[in-house]
């Protein structure tokens, strides 16, 4: 059998030597070898130790912790897990691990304030989740993807994961330019020829091209220049790319620190273990660093974090007409919603309700008036929680408040596992349920996986048809 290392590109392979010298055998070798697997745990929702013993006691599945991020772990089983409970209830996170370290590096859980977070090219979303966990619920989060498919998917997984605090838009990376100053982090996973990939993906080396390089480093540089007018004075830039090649990763490094007011900080000694320097001819070159499969358990990660240098730099909402798309909800409708927590939940849901159509969100502390009329403008899949409608008089929940507010449901309804195999078919569940009613949540293991409709020992089945199993 043909092995991988006999399938890449020659010019690939020559390219790769002339950065890694006799250690490109190295890398051959390792690309011979099996991907390795990453699971991140959701700590919004359950511990790290709660997380690792139902891998370990119910999916009999050894993980491996990873040395540079608390959370993340090698998962050693080629098994898939994505339709067990644990997954659909949003307790953890398949995230391949030379990815989370992006995120690792920028030491963002070591800020102790409310941050403004925008992740540029987030899908399918394995760093929006990792900055959730590491922020406070009253920071915010922007997380955009510029394709709508893809931004569909990762709205999917912030609703499973149930976090509260990120608003999902879908648009080009310059439409963002109304945010000038105003993130303290911003992430930037750029699109990029993906040599990262090959192990993972083997179909695409064949898209591979010199070519394709260059395309995707002009392309980097664009989304860059505007990326940088939105970190804040002081803030940090996190740039990253699953490819090797230098044109996309030293070389960016070179230019932008060519072209702007920005520094490159320092990583983790764990990070550092894990990955190699960068060959940039820059101060500090090594601060920037390169994860490849022969250094370590991943597929291929290429980091800088940035610093601004601009003190002077002041935010500046650069908002254009009001379209009043998202408006705050009278009193009317205010009273249908809050009709809905009373006779469903244990308190009352303390934030703010807005509507956009009859779509009913609660949006982030954050979200203010400015805010408002920026987001206005742009393509969004949810701004917050996206909980419901407003039907015929009536509040009609969504399956978001279910993920994100489970714990306030007076209604809980542990299911079998023949009684969860239909929930997630779609079917209608008959259950000896002692006088409920109302809406409230099916748990899996005590764990959140979607809502109900009680009605007469039935419970009316909401899970989205999009998910269905």
């Amino acid at each position: 059998m043909e092995k991988l290392s006999e399938k890449l590109p020659a010019e690939f392979v020559s390219r790769l030597k002339d950065q890694l010298g006799d250690k490109v055998n190295d890398y051959l070798k390792a690309i011979d070898e099996p991907s390795v697997r990453g699971v991140r745990v959701n700590t919004s929702k359950i511990s790290v130790e709660d997380c690792v013993k139902i891998f370990e006691n119910e999916l009999n599945v050894k993980l491996s912790k990873i040395d540079y991020t608390n959370d993340g772990f090698i998962l050693n089983s080629a098994e898939k897990f994505g339709n067990e409970a644990s997954h659909l209830a949003g307790l953890y996170y398949f995230q391949e691990p030379s990815s989370m370290v992006a995120v690792a590096a920028s030491n963002i859980e070591k800020e102790n304030r409310p941050l403004k977070v925008l992740d540029l090219c987030a899908s399918p979303g394995g760093k929006t989740g990792q900055i959730a966990c590491r922020v406070s619920e009253d920071s915010l989060i922007v997380s955009n993807e510029i394709i709508s498919s893809r931004a569909s998917v990762l709205f999917s997984n912030v609703e499973r994961q149930g976090f509260k605090n990120v608003i999902v838009t879908n648009e080009e990376p310059e439409r963002l330019l109304g945010f000038e100053g105003f993130f303290d982090y911003v992430f930037v996973d750029a699109p990029c020829s993906g040599e990262g990939m090959f192990r993972r993906v083997p179909e695409t080396i064949n898209e591979w091209s010199v070519e394709n390089v260059k395309m995707c480093a002009e392309r980097q540089k664009e989304i860059l220049s505007v990326a940088e007018k939105l970190v804040a004075a002081g803030g940090k830039l996190v740039y990253s790319t699953c490819t090797y090649s230098k044109e996309e990763d030293e070389n960016i490094v070179e230019w932008f620190l060519n072209e702007f007011n920005f520094e490159l900080q320092d990583v983790s000694a764990e990070i550092k273990n894990a990955t190699t320097p960068s060959q940039a001819s820059v101060k500090n070159a090594d601060f920037a660093r390169k994860f490849m499969p022969h250094t370590g358990n991943g597929e291929g990660q290429f980091i800088a974090v940035f610093k601004n240098n601009d003190e002077s730099r002041a935010t500046q909402m650069h908002t254009k007409k009001h379209f009043r798309a998202i408006e705050g909800v009278g009193r009317t409708k205010r009273a249908l919603f809050e009709n809905f927590e009373d006779e469903n939940l244990s308190s009352r849901i303390d934030g703010r309700v807005y509507e956009v159509g009859e779509t009913v969100y609660l949006v982030p502390k954050m979200f203010d008036g400015d805010l408002q009329t920026a987001i206005d403008t742009l393509k969004f899949n949810t701004i917050g929680v996206k909980v419901g409608l407003f039907l015929k008089g009536r509040f009609e929940p969504n399956h978001s408040i279910f993920m994100a507010y489970a714990d306030l449901f007076k209604n809980k309804i542990e299911l079998s596992a023949d009684e969860l195999k239909k929930y997630l078919h779609g079917e209608e569940i008959s259950k000896d349920l002692s006088g409920k009613k109302g809406y409230g949540v099916v748990t899996a293991n005590g764990y959140a996986v979607g809502g109900v409709k009680i009605v007469n020992n039935r419970l009316k089945n909401l899970y989205p048809k999009g998910l269905r199993i």
